[in-house]
C-alpha cells in the first residue's frame, strides 16, 4: 500500500458522501468502512463513521482534503489522518470493515484484500434516509417506496435498532420524490441523522451493495 487515507465523520450517510466524493476527486481506492460511537451524547449523530482510502500520496492527500471539505460543511467532521507506506499489520487494519452487519448484501467480501476490481454498471443515483428508531425507518421506507419508482438495496441497523440507514436506488428525480416524502414521515415519528442524494455513484462506493436485490 502506497498510502493509507483516514476520514473520521459522525454519520453513514456523511462517511457514504464522504467516499464518494473523494473517489470521483482523485484515484483511490475506497477500501473500507468503520465504525465506532462517538463519546459524548451531544454529538450531531450517534454514529462515528471512518472512510479509509488507498492510493498514491497525491492522490489520497486530494481525496482526503476534497472528503474533508465536505464533512466540514455538513458539520460532521472529526479528525483525518493519512500514513505514507503503512507497515503490514497497520495496513491489515486498514483493511477492517464494519458494514453490512444486517448481511443485506450477502456479495460483500469480508475485506477487499486482493479482491479484484471488477466494472460496475449502474445508472441509477443513490438516496440515502437515516433515522432514529426502527418505527419510524420502516414508516419512511414505506414514504419512499410509495412515492416514486426507488427499490431498496441496503439496510444499516445500529445501536440495537435505535440507528436505521436505508438505501434506495433510482432516477435522480425519483430518488430526490422518494426522500422528501421518506423524511416528512420519519421525522413525525424519530430524529433524522441524515439524508442525501448522489447522483452517479462511483464504482468505488457502487462495490459495497449489491445492486441485483
Amino acid at each position: 500500500m502506497n498510502a493509507l487515507g483516514m476520514i473520521e465523520v459522525y454519520s453513514f450517510t456523511t462517511a457514504l458522501c464522504v467516499a464518494d466524493l473523494a473517489a470521483k476527486t482523485a484515484d483511490v481506492k475506497i477500501i473500507a468502512f468503520d465504525r465506532n460511537r462517538p463519546k459524548s451524547a451531544d454529538a450531531p449523530a450517534p454514529l462515528v463513521m471512518v472512510v479509509k482510502i488507498e492510493g498514491s500520496v497525491a492522490a489520497v492527500r486530494a481525496a482526503v482534503d476534497a472528503g474533508v471539505a465536505y464533512a466540514k460543511g455538513e458539520g460532521k467532521f472529526i479528525v483525518s489522518h493519512i500514513i505514507p507506506r503503512p507497515a503490514e499489520h497497520t495496513e491489515k487494519m486498514g483493511y477492517l470493515m464494519d458494514i453490512n452487519k444486517d448481511k443485506y448484501n450477502k456479495k460483500l467480501p469480508k475485506n477487499f484484500i486482493g479482491v479484484p476490481e471488477a466494472e460496475i454498471h449502474h445508472n441509477g443515483s443513490f438516496g440515502i434516509l437515516e433515522v432514529q428508531g426502527l418505527v419510524a425507518s420502516i414508516e419512511g421506507l414505506d414514504a419512499m417506496l410509495k412515492a416514486s419508482e426507488v427499490r431498496l438495496i441496503h439496510t444499516e441497523k445500529r445501536l440495537g435498532g435505535r440507528l436505521v440507514t436505508l438505501i434506495v436506488t433510482g432516477s435522480v428525480s425519483a430518488v430526490k420524490a422518494a426522500l422528501e416524502s421518506g423524511i416528512a414521515r420519519a421525522s413525525a415519528l424519530g430524529e433524522i441523522f441524515g439524508t442525501a442524494c448522489i447522483a452517479r455513484p462511483h464504482n468505488e462506493l457502487l462495490k459495497f451493495f449489491d445492486l441485483e436485490v
